[in-house]
């Protein structure tokens, strides 16, 4: 199957993983009606509520790549705008890893993030490691 090429289709295949993911651990998630809100989903984990938003990662590089921004077209021009106080979370499925990864906002640059899962030509201290963002690892840091 090829991949599709429409972003809207990337974006739900991803909300579905992403979903299918929370499900199989057996925790509730919530969807808003419409398409009005800046999360695409909600999760409720001990009785805590944070709101997500779902962006698929490309592996580019040796690591997992996505988007801190939106990107909207309006009339003349092109804006971007990021999630800080609008979303707790950023799930990032990778299609190509089958791998599911939580960012925290408050952890996100304000424009596009690197999960690296290959070593770096050169080391940095400033590595965001991808096992680090496992959702696994996330959900048994929430304990």
């Amino acid at each position: 199957m090829c991949e599709p090429t429409h972003p809207k289709t990337r974006g739900q295949r991803s909300e579905a993983a992403v979903v299918h993911e929370f499900v199989r651990r057996g925790i509730t998630v919530l969807q808003p009606f419409g398409d009005n809100e800046r999360y695409d989903l909600v999760v409720d984990i001990s009785g805590t509520f944070y709101r997500i938003q779902v962006k698929t990662g490309r592996t580019v590089n040796g690591r997992v790549q996505f988007e801190t921004r939106s990107t909207a077209t309006v009339p003349n021009r092109v804006e971007k705008n990021g999630y800080e106080g609008q979303i707790d979370v950023f799930v990032v499925y990778s299609p190509e890893r089958m791998e599911t990864y939580v960012v925290p906002v408050s952890e996100a640059p304000r424009t596009s993030m690197g999960l690296r899962i290959d070593d770096p030509d050169k080391q940095s201290p400033n590595v965001n490691w991808a096992d680090e963002y496992r959702l696994d690892t996330w959900l048994t840091a929430l304990d």
